[in-house]
């Protein structure tokens, strides 16, 4: 489900980035989102329901929350037409727990960069969703660096190439 899920969360960073950068509106992105946070959620969900009872399927499902929950949230706020500072807040929260997280990946370097990739992206979207810091141009370049890693990290995963042995 990995692989699945990063090709999908480099598809809707890929659309944010654009819609960051004023290259598309929240009406653009709002079915990328919905979809993307609801196959994450799904998934995690299905990941407790099936294979619960284990503090590690929980760690698991957090990690996916942080992500699939700031999907749905972006989809939400573009649907009602809502500001983002409450997302900005909870950026923060999920930058703050994805650094710690990704030394947790190891010794799968690859997923520890991805994770330090995600834990300065959500850093981004505080500044500029929750501090309304003028970022807009960087931190749309930089979602869609992120986007693009994600995306092949994902391939890589559903091609059996990744992670390597």
């Amino acid at each position: 489900m990995l692989g699945v899920a990063l090709v999908y969360v480099g598809f809707v960073l890929f659309m944010n980035g654009l819609m960051v950068l004023g290259k598309l509106n929240a009406r653009h992105v709002f079915p990328m989102n919905l979809f993307a946070g609801a196959l994450i959620v799904a998934g995690a969900m299905r990941t407790v329901f099936v294979h619960g009872g284990e503090i590690i399927t929980y760690f698991y499902t957090m990690q996916s929350l942080l992500f699939g929950f700031t999907y749905l949230w972006v989809g939400i706020n573009a649907i009602g037409n809502h500001e983002g500072k409450g997302l900005g807040w909870y950026c923060l929260l999920v930058s703050v727990v994805a650094v710690p997280t990704s030394f947790t990946a190891m010794p799968d370097i690859g997923l520890l960069i991805l994770w330090l990739m995600w834990a300065s992206l959500w850093f981004m979207f505080f500044l500029l969703l929750g501090l309304g810091k003028a970022i807009e141009k960087i931190t749309g370049y930089w979602t869609i660096v992120n986007a693009i890693v994600t995306g092949i990290a994902g391939y890589t995963i559903l091609v059996e190439i990744w992670p390597w042995q």
